[in-house]
């Protein structure tokens, strides 16, 4: 995954970018901070479905829980 400065994101980074996708409101400061190709893919993602996003130090796997919340592990 690429991150906004055209650089690589690890998966501590995709992480805490998730947990913002999830608790803040999309306008806010730290919405704005996550990588666009990031929040196109988690939009995108079904309830109960999984997705994989490579990091800079390995892959991530992403799954949309029935509560619509995003996990990553």
């Amino acid at each position: 995954m690429i991150g906004n400065d055209g650089k690589p994101v690890a998966r501590a980074a995709v992480l805490a970018a998730i947990s913002v996708y999830n608790s803040e409101a999309r306008g806010s400061v730290a919405f704005a901070a996550i990588p666009r190709s990031l929040v196109t893919i988690l939009d995108h993602l079904a309830v109960g479905k999984t997705t994989y996003v490579k990091g800079q130090d390995g892959q991530l796997q992403i799954t949309r829980g029935k509560d619509r919340k995003v996990v990553g592990r």
